[in-house]
């Protein structure tokens, strides 16, 4: 015996769109830290100036073993900058001395990447898919409701 709270909801349906909702909000806070991240931050030049640590395969076949490559570059208020560019780094670019497009606050510039085509998707397809899955709860929900709607109408 279903409990209903009020005629076409019942309490599954309530509880799978209130997970939807929640997914949706905890999805939507580091999209919007990186966008902001992204529409405020800068582009400089960077150079690829040493080896950094050794990258291992502790997945097991999921990514190879190698080392992240150290970016340097020079703000737009002339501060030399540090940072290991990571696995993106030593992908692209496997030489020192090799330029390398770097994205950095202004205001905070050792918060720097490596600036790829498609960094915001690399930066969010996690909260994406939580907010997709969020989404997909909700669509459900709402077809069962309008599912059940109809059948009601169509006995009377």
């Amino acid at each position: 015996m279903q409990r209903s709270l009020s005629p076409g909801v019942d309490a599954n349906r309530l509880a799978i769109a209130l997970m939807g909702v929640i997914a949706i909000l905890f999805a939507a806070v580091p999209i919007g830290y990186n966008a902001l991240f992204l529409a405020n931050s800068q582009i400089a030049t960077g150079t690829a100036v040493e080896f950094g640590q050794e990258l291992t395969d502790n997945t097991k076949g999921s990514r190879p073993t190698g080392t992240s490559t150290v970016i340097e570059f020079t703000t737009a208020a002339g501060e030399t900058v540090r940072f290991d560019g990571g696995p993106a780094a030593s992908s692209l670019y496997t030489d020192l001395g090799d330029h390398v497009p770097v994205r950095y606050d202004p205001g905070d510039p050792d918060h720097a990447m490596v600036d790829e085509a498609f960094l915001f998707v690399r930066l969010t397809y996690l909260p994406l898919i939580f907010a997709a899955l969020g989404a997909a709860a909700l669509v459900t929900v709402a077809w069962g409701m309008l599912r059940s709607r109809i059948r009601q109408s169509a006995i009377r």
